[in-house]
């Protein structure tokens, strides 16, 4: 008899905007676009070949660049071997381990397939689901996507699925109580349309051995430090973990906004739990390739009481890691807790920092504008000041800046916001993660856009919103762009390309790592003061995450130059410029990143301005 498994899949986006003008394209076609075969052929004898994505037109993901394992993959796919024993759940991403090469080895079906999905990569999902249900394989699809655009599933999945009642999808987080209603109804033949969870993140969710977790990923940034880049590589990963989910806020500019608060609530882990993991993951000894965590609360501060247990059971354990987590620049106010962070394992710290105008945090609602004001200081004098006091104890920073904001400038290619941010990134020796505007489904931001039709590249429902949603990656505008600007998302790009370009370079990226290795080495961790070899390893970790955040670098280094037949960001950017000086002013500069024969394939858009390893 064979034994029975199930796939839990986080896809890779797809590199769709060349199809952007096609007015007849349909999901069937994008199965055709992206396998290179006839997607209305699709049958349960032949649905495997479908499952094999022409990787030339898929758009690099920030996850993989890092070498992450995504999160809520491996956490659901302990959740469902916890419900059912008697199965094997085997995670897939599309590169490190395909479900075509799953498929192949087991030489059956899985039971079902579970899909996570954030917007970039639900075209992925979408094609992918309506594949396996010419095949009658249940799907499943949750994530943060399918939650705050819960018609999405009808009208570009269920509209192309020949057997509708074998599709779900998930709001909320999978929690343990839908995940067991899902598991049920499957083995029952009653699958709901969709179901309904509540508890973001919840004890116990790890180190089943019926779950087979993606292998190993290599962390190939390492590579860049001299002489023992390579080895590092080789032997370092990185494990992304979290203590707790959920944020009470409703900022504009983010997907969660727009569901409703019991979905979003803030949910914890005990500290028992947490701590346990991890020490689970080194129960036969610590190294390189088990020591270094990234902590997934969109910000840590959160956390509060729960936040203050969670770090005093790790010192107590004497846990021996360097994490990296998300947190607000509020923590440089409050030594005792820096001091906690620091002496817990904290080796970097990323922060929004956003802007350095004044009035586009206002525009943005930032909560550190009252702090700034009362400082009496600039953005940039505070933001320096509380850098200056993180980094003296011995962690390193990377910020967050969103370009295209209102009150952003750009006079020519010399004299704009983004050599501005680049410096002030190199002059306190950070790291930079460049953004552009973009209004991310769900957020408050998209649903204006949407009510006031002032959306760039389609209205939601039409094929163009469904091509365009790979560019909700950050890296390009999906937006009209302010007159500032001069209404140009070429602008944005490319102010966010160039201070990138100045941040990422490997001299930068170098001396902020060894300026931050020495601090780790006067400030170590509880590890690092009490023996020689944790303090060495505070101070490789230090120059560990500034090297790997100049990766940044390489990643929209992928998405701006035309390769494999695809046009990059610029280049598609520059044909649908329509103002003549500013394609006057960029015609030599996109010589570099486009294909030698310039061809004029404009899409349609609407310009209207705001004011393998198998188990």
């Amino acid at each position: 008899m064979t034994k029975k498994y199930y796939i839990m899949y986080n896809p890779l986006s797809l590199n769709l905007m060349e199809k952007y003008d096609d007015k007849t394209i349909t999901p069937i076609d994008i199965i055709s676009y992206v396998t290179n075969k006839n997607g209305k052929n699709i049958t349960e004898n032949n649905y495997l070949d479908f499952l094999q994505f022409d990787l030339k037109k898929v758009r690099p993901g920030l996850v993989e660049q890092f070498g992450l394992k995504n999160y809520a993959s491996y956490y659901l796919a302990n959740l469902i071997s916890k419900i059912d024993k008697d199965s094997t759940v085997i995670v897939a991403d599309g590169k490190n381990r395909t479900i075509y090469d799953i498929i192949k080895k087991k030489g059956y079906n899985p039971k079902a397939v579970f899909i996570t999905s954030i917007s970039s990569n639900f075209p992925a999902t979408a094609i992918t689901a309506i594949i396996f249900n010419n095949a009658k394989i249940p799907v499943i699809i949750g994530g943060i996507h399918v939650s705050v655009s819960k018609n999405d599933v009808n009208t570009y999945i269920r509209k192309y699925a020949p057997y509708k009642n074998i599709i779900s999808q998930v709001t909320g987080p999978g929690d343990f109580k839908v995940l067991s209603e899902i598991l049920s109804d499957i083995e029952n033949n009653q699958q709901k349309k969709e179901y309904f969870g509540f508890l973001s993140v919840e004890d116990g969710n790890w180190g089943y051995k019926n779950a087979c977790t993606l292998p190993d990923i290599k962390l190939d940034f390492l590579k860049k430090i001299p002489v023992a880049g390579h080895f590092f590589a080789h032997i370092s990963r990185i494990t992304p973990i979290t203590p707790y989910l959920g944020c009470p806020y409703s900022c504009n500019f983010c997907s969660v906004s727009s569901l409703p608060k019991h979905h979003r609530k803030f949910t914890t882990r005990s500290a028992d739990d947490f701590a346990n993991e991890i020490i689970n993951n080194q129960k036969k000894g610590h190294s390189f390739s088990n020591r270094i965590y990234f902590f997934l609360p969109d910000n840590i501060l959160l956390g509060g009481k729960k936040l203050h247990a969670i770090l005093d059971r790790l010192i107590e354990s004497k846990i021996k890691i360097n994490y990296a987590s998300q947190i607000s620049i509020d923590i440089a106010n409050n030594i005792n807790l820096l001091k906690k962070f620091r002496k817990s394992g904290a080796s970097h710290f990323f922060i929004g920092f956003e802007s350095l105008d004044i009035r586009n945090l206002e525009s943005i609602g930032k909560n550190s504008v009252k702090e700034i004001k009362k400082s009496g200081l600039s953005v940039e004098k505070y933001y320096s000041q509380k850098i200056k006091i993180i980094q003296d104890y011995g962690i390193s920073v990377h910020g967050a800046f969103i370009f295209g904001l209102p009150f952003d400038h750009f006079n020519n290619l010399n004299d704009h916001t983004g050599i501005k941010v680049g410096e002030f990134c190199v002059n306190n020796k950070i790291g930079l993660q460049p953004t552009s505007l973009n209004d991310l489904p769900g957020s408050k931001n998209f649903m204006e856009s949407q009510e006031n039709s002032v959306y760039r590249y389609g209205k939601q429902g039409t094929m163009e919103y469904f091509i365009s949603l790979c560019l909700t990656d950050l890296t390009e505008s999906n937006r009209p762009i302010t007159d500032s600007l001069k209404n140009s998302p070429l602008i944005v790009f490319y102010m966010a390309y160039e201070a990138m370009q100045q941040v990422g370079a490997d001299l930068n990226a170098l001396i902020n790592g060894l300026y931050i290795a020495g601090k780790s080495l006067l400030y170590p961790t509880q590890n690092g003061c009490s023996n020689l070899f944790g303090r060495i390893f505070d101070s490789l970790a230090g120059l560990g995450f500034q090297i790997g955040i100049s990766t940044y670098k390489d990643w929209l280094e992928s998405v701006a130059y035309s390769k494999n037949e695809i046009r990059g960001s610029f280049e598609r950017l520059y044909f649908i410029e329509k103002d003549p000086e500013i394609k006057a002013m960029f015609k030599n500069y996109i010589k570099q990143f486009a294909f030698p024969v310039l061809e004029n394939k404009s899409p349609v858009i609407n310009t209207k301005p705001l004011n393998a390893n198998i188990c």
